[in-house]
């Protein structure tokens, strides 16, 4: 017997809409109907284990064939099946929310609507002229229903001839839309949207996803070469990542994945859109690192979680809640994963850190939670080629109880390779002082932030070419001309006549090895490289100090009364080319300068 019913919903008629709403991603529907199959059988397998039926002994498979003469497509699974009642519910009644809420949403234009109102079904009519269901409950005694409609709200149902459990999707392609009936054109949206779903699913003879993801697995089943290699098949045209997270958890959302942080070595290629997000291992989008927060939205990888609906679109990752703390789950992996490669072997770590350390720096800045927890992780070279934490430069400075004296100033004293001459480095080490590597300008920008964070605890960050006053010995002078005046005066008078308006210093640096050193204020530099992150090319001498070393041999034989005095002419020209020396780092270099250096060097050689 065949009944005839009318689709029950709200608008007059809705089809005309699921055919135009996602019109240009009308590959969906297919996911949707493979989908609709998985679930299927997922039920029925929850019913077997529960011992409401016998577990069935052939294998769970959806199956995907085209018919190019009769232009038919066709979705079949051996799953739980339906009968003529639950057809009628789940198929004829489009009201599990309403088909005004339907309406409102696809006039507000919020983006994808499948997933919504029982409607994956419906995206068949996205490219179908008529849609038959044939199926067969697993329930004992049904007989098998057979539900057709040809687009119009309007459908018939009647018994069908199937004898076998599950259901049979035909779709009687639209003229226009032929390309669903060609292999390669089916295999590349099944390999898309279907790769890692958790039964078989053939199209035609050939299995579509022949391997599980990796992220379903515990990480101690997996070596490095199983989520390289896994790495390698999603992003063949990337080189092998710096290092992978492994993510898992089921409180308070649902959560599996892998998240690589990709090579850095040209950075500046690097997109963001390469986050691959899934519901139950149904792909959803490649473009979803609105996912992650900002500061590392640049990672690669694999996100699973039943907690994001397939319909997801940006702005309901920006917004709602669960996403916001599966932002904060990732952030927390990422930070405690850092601190593990560094444990398990620094020196590797290091090369890694290198190329990667001014984005988890920036990440640091903006997330304070991230921010404590990666603290360990966030490491510096110093000058005599150990790598250390501030945390260990504090320590090796002032003790383990460090944090709870209050009264004293906790510095830290940094280094810039290029800038800062290594033999003030050096200067610093023999006194005691351990000193690290910093990088600008991104490290001005970190050191502020954690100054600015640890107020309480009184940290400063100090340039080694900023002040000397650690590194000066404190030198009891001998008047030696009839004025009164010590031979540091002296000499600062000297060089000042010379060098015109600069500010002087003489001072007795612990080591001979330093004729003159320029210093800067720390605070005005640092406020030029946080302001300026374009540092190549400056020329900025202005607002710095001379220091000039009462203790190096050339400046020992300027002073009046020594041994072996130079002469005036000469004292002149070593002054001007030792600043100049000194004044490399800092400004713009040209092979003029460097000529002009090397013939005066030469020159003055043969003077003294």
């Amino acid at each position: 017997m065949t009944e005839k019913g009318t689709i029950k919903i709200d608008a007059q008629n809705i089809f005309p809409i699921i055919k135009k709403w996602l019109y240009s991603e009308k590959d969906i529907f297919l996911r949707e109907l493979v989908s609709n199959s998985v679930d299927a059988i997922t039920k029925l397998r929850i019913l077997a284990n529960e011992g409401r039926l016998p577990m069935p002994e052939e294998e769970f498979r959806v199956d995907v064939n085209f018919d190019e003469e009769n232009k038919t497509l066709t979705i079949e699974d051996n799953g739980l099946g339906m009968t003529d009642e639950e057809v009628k519910k789940y198929i004829a009644q489009i009201a599990f929310s309403g088909a005004e809420e339907f309406i409102k949403l696809y006039q507000a234009g919020d983006g994808g609507i499948i997933g919504h109102f029982g409607l994956g079904f419906y995206s068949a009519f996205m490219v179908s002229s008529k849609v038959i269901i044939e199926s067969k409950s697993w329930a004992a005694n049904t007989p098998a229903v057979k539900w057709e409609c040809d687009g119009s709200p309007e459908y018939t149902i009647e018994n069908s001839a199937k004898e076998t459990r599950g259901t049979k999707v035909t779709l009687h392609l639209m003229d226009e839309e032929k390309e669903y009936l060609d292999r390669i054109r089916l295999e590349e949206i099944l390999n898309k949207f279907c790769s890692y779903m958790p039964f078989s699913i053939f199209l035609g003879e050939k299995r579509i996803n022949p391997s599980e993801p990796i992220w379903t697995k515990s990480s101690s089943e997996l070596k490095d070469e199983d989520y390289l290699e896994f790495y390698r098949k999603n992003y063949p045209m990337e080189k092998e990542p710096e290092f992978w997270v492994h993510v898992s958890a089921d409180y308070p959302f649902n959560l599996q994945g892998i998240l690589y942080f990709p090579n850095m070595e040209r950075h500046e290629e690097i997109k963001t859109e390469k986050l691959n997000l899934y519901c139950n291992r149904v792909f959803v989008s490649s473009e979803m690192n609105a996912l992650l927060p900002e500061s590392i939205n640049y990672l690669r990888g694999f996100v699973d979680s039943p907690d994001i609906p397939l319909n997801v679109s940006r702005s309901f990752l920006q917004s709602d809640a669960r996403v916001r703390k599966i932002s904060s789950f990732i952030m927390r992996k990422v930070a405690d994963r850092l601190v593990e490669l560094r444990t398990e072997n620094s020196e590797k770590y290091l090369e890694t850190w290198k190329r990667i350390s001014a984005f988890i720096k920036i990440a640091s800045i903006r997330d304070e939670k991230f921010a404590q927890r990666v603290e360990e992780g966030i490491v510096f070279e110093t000058s005599d080629k150990r790598t250390v934490s501030i945390e260990e430069v504090l320590k090796s400075a002032y003790g383990d109880t460090w944090r709870e004296d209050k009264d004293t100033d906790h510095e830290i004293f940094y280094a810039v390779p290029g800038e800062t001459p290594g033999s003030l480095s050096r200067l610093y080490e023999n006194s005691g002082k351990t000193v690290i590597h910093g990088n600008v300008p991104i490290d001005s920008h970190y050191f502020y932030n954690l100054e600015m964070k640890m107020r309480n605890e009184k940290i400063s960050f100090k340039r080694i070419d900023s002040e000397l006053s650690d590194v000066v010995h404190d030198e009891l002078e001998e008047l030696v001309d009839s004025n009164g005046k010590k031979p540091s005066e002296i000499i600062a008078e000297t060089v000042k006549e010379i060098l015109g308006e600069i500010e002087i210093k003489a001072l007795y640096l612990k080591t001979p090895e330093l004729p003159i050193v320029l210093v800067f204020p720390e605070f005005e530099r640092r406020f030029r490289e946080m302001t300026s992150w374009n540092i190549g090319g400056r020329d900025e001498l202005h607002g710095h100090t001379c220091i000039v070393n009462m203790n190096h041999p050339v400046i020992k034989r300027m002073v009046p009364g020594t041994e072996n005095p130079l002469d005036t002419e000469l004292s002149r020209e070593l002054i001007k080319h030792l600043y100049s020396m000194a004044s490399l780092p800092h400004r713009k270099m040209n092979p003029e300068i460097l000529d002009e250096l090397f013939i005066n060097s030469g020159n003055l050689l043969a003077k003294l």
